[in-house]
């Protein structure tokens, strides 16, 4: 996993403040992995649903 950037954290505690909660800081670097992970994952699935539908 890459090093959260500033933005990438400051994007996880607004999305967080938007739900109404509140992220702790030792927490905040695991969120923004989770995120990246999911996203990864998200442009896999596309590209795989892409290939498949040509």
């Amino acid at each position: 996993m890459t090093q959260a950037t500033e933005d990438e954290r400051n994007a996880a505690i607004l999305q967080a403040e938007r739900l109404g909660l509140r992220l702790p800081a030792a927490v905040l670097d695991g969120v923004v992995a989770n995120q990246q992970l999911l996203a990864r994952h998200h442009a896999v699935v596309r590209e795989a649903l892409a290939e498949t539908v040509q």
